[in-house]
C-alpha cells in the first residue's frame, strides 16, 4: 500500500511539474530564453541574411567543421568582448548562417585565437592566449558532436637558449602565426618576443622525436628569423638583412625596449616553396609584406624585400589601426582568401572593420582583389561600438519600433567616436515582429555637438498623450527632447532642455555614461528618471512634480544596494531596465560592463531598501561586454522577449521559453544529471562537478547554495518541488526535482 501511495504521490508531482512549465517563467521568478535569429530584418529593400549576429569590431577568423557534415564552416573570434561567433555553410542559399548553437560548444577564449590541427587527426583543434603563454585545446569531436579538451595543461612549453624549459610567450597584445614553417608536417609558432623587435621561431620538434605529428615539443631554432628588425618608431618599414647581434643572449632584459606589439601571418605570396609574412603594427594603419629568399629551409633565411602598401595592386589595407591579418577561404571556391581587422578593441574602426580581398590566384601565388569593408557586418545590425536597444510604439500602431543608441561611430580622420540613434520600424504583426531600418540618426541627434554616448529613453513626461525623449551621455549628463508633432503616428523632437536639473536646479551629472529609463517606480502616475552609469551603481531621481510639470529629486545613488562593477574595477557600466511583468509586479533587468545581465525582483514595496537578485546573469547569455537589454512581448505571448545590445555594436534576439534548461544548451553538452529523482537524503549530480550549485524553490526563492561539489544534502528541505541549478564555466543548466 504504501509503495502505491508512493507512486501516486510521485505521479501527482510529475503531472504538477508538467503543468507548472508552461508558466515557470511567471511563477518561479526567472526568467528562460532561447537565443532567436528568425526574425527579420529589412534595410534598403535587402532582408538581411544574419542580423542578430551582436556585430563585429576586431575579428579574428579560422574555418571548422562545427556540424560534422566534413565540410568546414566559419569561426570567428572578436577581441571585443571576447566573443565567439559562429557560422555554416548555406548551400541552397550559398552564404554563411549565423549559427549560434555552436558557440556554447567552445571553452572560454581570451584576445586570440587561431584554429589549426596540430595531431592530423582532420579536425582543427584551438591555440588561443593563456596568461602570458599558448593554450591548446585539443578537438575531441565525435559522431558530429564538437567539444575539445586541454591539450596543453595549461601551456605550451619550449626549449629556451641554454636548455632551460619555460612557457612559450606570447603577449595577449600580439597575434602569433602557427603553421608549418620548414614544412615536416608539424605546427610552428613564430611571435615577438618580450625584448626587442625581431621575429622568433619556435620550432616543433614533434616529427624529429618520432611522435609524428601528434605532440607539442616546442624548441627556439632562431631568435631573429627572416634577419629583419621592425623599427617601429616613424615607420613600420623593416630594416632588411639584420645582422641580429642583439637578438639573444641579452645581458640585461629589464633595459631593453619591449616588443610593442604585432600581428603576423605566414603564407606563401609567390609560389617559392618558402613562407613569407605579413606584418601589422600596433601603431600603424597598414600591412607589410615580406618576401623571403628560396634558400635554406626556413630556418636560417632572410627577409629579402618588402611591401609597405599590401596589397599593392589593389585597394592597400587602411585600418586604423593595427590590423590582423588572416588567410582562409572564406567565399567556399577553394582558394584561400585575405581579411583584415583591426587588432584591437578601442579607438579603432568599429563598423567597416573587416575587409575582405578575395583571391584570384591560387593559394601559393594569391592574387588579392578588394572587395568590400564590411564582410559580414553588411548583412547584420552594425551598429559601431555599445549598441543600446530599446523597445517603443513610436507610431502609435500597437507594434514595438526598434530604437538603438550608442557610443559612437568611429572616425578614422578625427579619431573621435559620433554617437547616433538609430531607427528600425516594426512593420511585422502582433505574432510575427519584422523590423525596417529608418535611418542611423533618428533625430538628427549626431548634429547637436552632444558627447559621445548616447543612450535614448522614452515616455510622456508632459502628459499631453505623445511620447518624448531624454537621452543620456557619455559625460554623465542627461537632454530632454519634447515631442511637439500632435500627431500620434509620428514623432517631431525639438530640444527643450540641452541639461535637464534636478529639483534644486543642478545639473543632473552622474559622472560618466549615463544610460537613463522613464519609469512610474514608485507608482503614482509619473515618471521617475533612473540612471545607471560607469560605476556600476544605479541612480534614482523620484518625479516630486505633477505629470505634466516634472521635478526630479535625488533619493538614492545606490538603487536597490545595486552595484555591478567587478570587485577588482570600478566599471560596471549598468544599464537598468524595469518593467512589469505579465502578473503586474515590478521586475529588473540591468546590463553590465562584463556582459552578465542581472535580474532582480522584490522591489514593489520596497523601492529604497535592497532588492533581491534573482540571476547574476539572466540566462547566461554568451554575448559581449557592455551588455543592455530592452524587453517587451514581440509575439503576442505571455512570454517577455529580449533584445540585447553589447560593446561590439550589434544586437542579439532571444525568444521567451518555458523550458527550464537554459536557452538552448542540451544537458548532454555539460554531460551531467541529478540522482536519485525523489530525494530524501543526499541529492549527487553525476558527471562534470559544477563550479557553483544553487537549490530555489518553486517560487523562485533562493534555499542552498555551494560551490565545487558533487552531491548536496536536502535533509532540511520541506517536501515539495524545487530547482537545481549547475553553473560551468559560463554555462548552466537547471534540473527539477522532488524532494519527498
Amino acid at each position: 500500500m504504501t509503495k502505491v501511495l508512493n507512486q501516486f504521490i510521485l505521479f501527482g508531482a510529475l503531472l504538477l511539474i508538467s503543468s507548472l512549465q508552461c508558466v515557470m517563467s511567471q511563477v518561479n521568478g526567472h526568467y528562460y530564453f532561447v537565443e532567436d535569429d528568425s526574425t527579420v530584418v529589412i534595410k534598403t529593400n535587402d532582408t538581411l541574411n544574419h542580423p542578430w549576429t551582436g556585430g563585429f569590431n576586431s575579428s579574428q577568423f579560422s574555418r571548422i567543421d562545427l556540424n560534422g557534415d566534413a565540410f568546414e564552416d566559419l569561426f570567428v573570434f572578436d577581441r571585443t568582448g571576447n566573443t565567439i561567433i559562429t557560422f555554416i555553410w548555406d548551400t541552397d542559399n550559398n552564404r554563411w548562417k549565423y549559427a549560434p548553437e555552436y558557440i556554447e560548444l567552445f571553452p572560454q577564449l581570451s584576445y586570440w585565437a587561431i584554429l589549426r590541427d596540430y595531431n592530423c587527426d582532420g579536425k582543427k583543434d584551438i591555440f588561443s592566449y593563456v596568461s602570458g603563454g599558448v593554450g591548446v585545446w585539443k578537438n575531441t569531436s565525435t559522431n558530429g558532436q564538437i567539444s575539445f579538451e586541454y591539450a596543453s595543461h595549461p601551456y605550451v612549453r619550449a626549449t629556451l637558449l641554454g636548455g632551460t624549459v619555460a612557457n612559450l610567450y606570447v603577449s595577449k597584445v600580439d597575434i602569433p602565426d602557427i603553421n608549418d614553417i620548414d614544412g615536416d608536417g608539424d605546427l610552428d609558432i613564430l611571435t615577438f618576443g618580450i625584448i626587442g623587435n625581431r621575429l622568433e621561431y619556435y620550432q616543433n620538434q614533434s616529427q624529429e622525436l618520432g611522435y609524428g605529428c601528434d605532440s607539442l615539443e616546442y624548441v627556439i631554432a632562431n631568435t631573429c628569423w627572416g634577419h629583419f628588425l621592425e623599427d617601429g618608431t616613424n615607420t613600420n618599414a623593416c630594416t632588411l638583412k639584420d645582422t641580429c647581434s642583439t637578438s639573444s643572449n641579452v645581458s640585461n632584459p629589464k633595459g631593453q625596449a619591449k616588443h610593442s606589439g604585432s600581428t603576423v601571418l605566414s603564407l606563401d605570396l609567390n609560389d617559392d616553396g618558402i613562407k613569407d609574412i605579413l606584418l601589422g603594427d600596433v601603431s600603424f594603419n597598414n600591412v607589410v609584406a615580406l618576401y623571403n629568399d628560396d634558400k635554406g629551409v626556413n630556418m636560417n633565411t632572410s627577409m629579402v624585400s618588402q611591401d609597405t602598401t599590401f596589397p599593392n595592386n589593389t585597394i592597400p589595407v587602411d585600418l586604423y589601426v593595427f590590423p590582423g591579418t588572416f588567410y582562409e577561404d572564406v567565399d567556399m571556391d577553394g582558394v584561400r582568401d585575405f581579411i583584415a581587422s583591426p587588432n584591437t578593441d578601442n579607438g579603432t574602426e568599429n563598423y567597416n572593420s573587416i575587409w575582405y580581398y578575395k583571391n584570384y590566384g591560387t593559394n601559393t601565388a594569391p592574387l588579392f582583389s578588394h572587395i568590400e569593408n564590411d564582410f559580414l557586418q553588411n548583412e547584420s545590425i552594425e551598429l559601431g561600438t555599445n549598441a543600446y536597444p530599446v523597445l517603443m510604439d513610436y507610431n502609435n500602431d500597437g507594434l514595438l519600433d526598434l530604437f538603438v543608441g550608442n557610443f559612437g561611430y568611429f572616425n578614422k580622420t578625427t579619431h573621435v567616436y559620433k554617437g547616433k540613434i538609430a531607427l528600425f520600424e516594426n512593420i511585422g504583426t502582433s505574432t510575427k515582429p519584422t523590423f525596417q531600418w529608418v535611418t542611423d540618426d533618428f533625430a538628427s541627434i549626431s548634429t547637436l555637438g552632444f558627447s559621445s554616448g548616447i543612450y535614448p529613453a522614452f515616455g510622456d513626461i508632459d502628459n499631453d498623450n505623445d511620447v518624448d525623449m531624454i537621452i543620456g551621455d557619455h559625460d554623465g549628463k542627461v537632454h530632454l527632447f519634447i515631442n511637439s508633432s500632435g500627431n500620434l503616428n509620428s514623432m517631431s523632437l525639438t530640444l527643450a532642455n540641452a541639461q535637464i536639473e534636478d529639483d534644486n536646479n543642478t545639473v543632473i551629472d552622474i559622472g560618466y555614461g549615463a544610460k537613463p529609463q522613464l519609469f512610474d517606480l514608485d507608482g503614482d502616475d509619473d515618471l521617475d528618471l533612473i540612471i545607471g552609469e560607469e560605476n556600476g551603481n544605479i541612480n534614482y531621481y523620484e518625479n516630486m512634480g505633477t505629470t505634466n510639470s516634472y521635478s526630479f529629486r535625488l533619493q538614492t545613488e545606490n538603487l536597490g544596494g545595486i552595484d555591478v562593477s567587478e570587485w577588482w574595477t570600478t566599471i560596471g557600466n549598468s544599464a537598468p531596465t524595469f518593467f512589469k511583468d505579465a502578473s503586474g509586479n515590478t521586475q529588473l533587468f540591468v546590463g553590465s560592463a562584463n556582459g552578465q545581465t542581472h535580474h532582480y525582483n522584490d522591489i514593489d514595496g520596497n523601492i529604497l531598501g535592497t532588492y533581491v537578485e534573482m540571476d547574476t546573469n539572466l540566462n547566461y547569455l554568451r554575448i559581449a561586454t557592455n551588455t543592455a537589454v530592452a524587453v517587451g512581448y514581440l509575439n503576442n505571448d505571455t512570454l517577455l522577449d529580449l533584445i540585447v545590445g553589447n560593446e561590439r555594436g550589434g544586437l542579439s534576439y532571444f525568444s521567451g521559453s518555458n523550458d527550464i534548461s537554459l536557452s538552448s544548451i542540451s544537458e548532454s553538452l555539460i554531460h551531467s544529471s541529478i540522482y536519485p529523482n525523489p530525494v530524501s537524503n543526499t541529492l549527487f549530480i553525476k558527471g562534470e562537478v559544477p563550479t557553483t550549485l544553487t537549490i530555489y524553490d518553486i517560487n523562485g526563492k533562493l534555499i542552498l547554495k555551494s560551490v565545487n561539489t558533487s552531491s548536496i544534502s536536502v535533509n532540511e528541505l520541506m517536501e515539495g518541488i524545487y530547482i537545481i541549478e549547475l553553473t560551468y564555466e559560463r554555462r548552466v543548466v537547471r534540473h527539477k526535482f522532488i524532494r519527498r
